[in-house]
């Protein structure tokens, strides 16, 4: 398992295959987690949140994004979250609690849509993603 951490203005990019003029994704788990980030509201969220250290991932081809949350923010001491695009075109979200070396899952979600990913988010750790 590889992360990688997201800068600012990173952006995913295509290229045209010389031989074949196909064109092909490079970077695909940078692509698919700016796409997470894009529908729980891009900066919104992040302003709204306080989201930092947002880190993207691949494991064996399911790609995804890490996120920590600050400290005191969130209900049941929500400070990390794990979401990961699965095969089936769903998401599996995953809420940690970090406390010094400890990491402690806290719930656990599978095939979640797109569309559910903010409202979910809101219930678990309190936080509102919108006005």
């Amino acid at each position: 398992m590889y992360y990688y951490f997201i800068e600012r203005g990173m952006a995913p990019f295509l290229l045209k295959s010389k031989r074949t003029g196909d064109l092909k994704m490079e970077n695909y788990a940078k692509f698919v987690a700016t796409e997470i980030l894009k529908q729980l509201g891009g900066n919104r969220f992040i302003a709204m949140t306080g989201a930092t250290k947002f880190a993207y991932f691949d494991e064996k081809g399911e790609c995804g994004l890490f996120f920590r949350l600050p400290s005191n923010f969130s209900i049941k001491g929500i400070n990390l979250v794990k979401i990961k695009l699965t095969f089936s075109d769903t998401y599996m979200v995953t809420f940690f609690r970090v406390r010094g070396e400890t990491v402690k899952e806290i719930s656990k979600f599978d095939n979640i849509y797109c569309d559910q990913l903010e409202s979910l988010f809101s219930e678990q750790t309190g936080l509102a993603t919108r006005f």
